[in-house]
This record gives C-alpha cells, structure tokens and sequence, in this order.
C-alpha cells in the first residue's frame, strides 16, 4: 500500500509542476489531488523536496525505463530526453527555487549511471592517488552540473552531442 500511495503523491506532483509555478503548489493540494490528507504525506515524505527527487526517480526509471537500456550512452540519452521533453517542469524548477534541488534530484541517477555502467579500469583501481569513490563523486558533479547548465540555456546542445562528449570523457577516463 505505502508504494502505490507514494506513486499516487509522485504523479500529482508532476502533473501539479506542470500547471503551477512551485511555489504555488503545497502539500495540501498535492494530498488533495491523490485524495489522502497532509498526514499520509508526511508518512511517505519528508518535505516537498523530497517528494521532487522520488518523483524524477519514479519516472525515470519506471515511466522511462531509463535503466533498461545497455549502454551509459543509451541511459544518459534517455535522461536528457526525459529532461528536455519535461522541460517546463525542468524550467518551472529553474526559476522558482534554488538550483541545488534539482542538482540534488538529479544526482543519484547519473551516480547511478556510472557506477552501474562504468568501472574504473586495473590501472586506475591499483593507482594509489586515485580512488574510485573520488573518481565517480567528480564525474557525478561535473556531468550533473554541465546538465543544469544545458537546461539552464534552454537545452539548445543537442542530446547526441552531450552524450558524445560525456562517452568520450569517460572512455579517456576508464580506459
């Protein structure tokens, strides 16, 4: 029940991002719009924050599929798509509220991305001046920053370019 209640939550408040700038949208509308009260809000969810980075998380991997694909290439492509096709929400983000929620929403499907996709080669992973968990937190940062920026410019980067140069770093990186 608590999983079906906050797919519930999930879709209201995308749909919600689409029709309000944030600031207009509260919890309380939220709840309404699933039919539960502001409680069973607070039972599945901390705050709205929270409930933005389950929702990207849920559509993304269970709308999208995003992580059905094969390759870091394919799952990025239908990252950045996602993003670009919801680019008012994205937008709607952009403009009312800090930055760091959608860097903080955003960040552990590309952590993920990269730890389910790519491993540091035998040299990097003996070398002693560089460990993994570095190399992914900097890789993370930089791919979700240069990823903020992208929507912050209107998404005029064409999607295969961005994932391009992504593969290329990666490929120098790991290889």
């Amino acid at each position: 029940m608590k999983q079906k209640t906050e797919i519930l939550l999930c879709k209201a408040f995308m749909e919600l991002m689409k029709k309000y700038p944030f600031p207009k949208i509260t919890i309380q509308k939220i709840a309404s719009q699933c039919g539960v009260n502001r409680q069973t809000f607070y039972y599945h969810f901390d705050n709205i924050y929270d409930l933005m980075a389950s929702s990207f998380e849920y559509e993304l991997i269970y709308e999208c599929h995003m992580y059905d694909e094969d390759s870091w290439e394919g799952v990025m492509k239908r990252f950045l798509k996602w993003m670009k096709e919801n680019r008012v929400i994205i937008k709607n983000i952009l403009t009312n509220i800090e930055s760091r929620y959608l860097r903080q929403a955003m960040y552990p499907m590309i952590r993920r991305c990269l730890e389910d996709k790519y491993r540091p080669n035998i040299i990097i992973r003996h070398d002693s001046d560089i460990d993994d968990e570095f190399m992914h937190r900097f890789l993370t940062y930089g791919i979700t920053q240069y990823i903020m920026e992208w929507a912050e410019n209107d998404f005029k980067e064409s999607i295969n370019s961005m994932t391009g140069q992504f593969l290329l770093v990666l490929k120098k990186l790991y290889s």
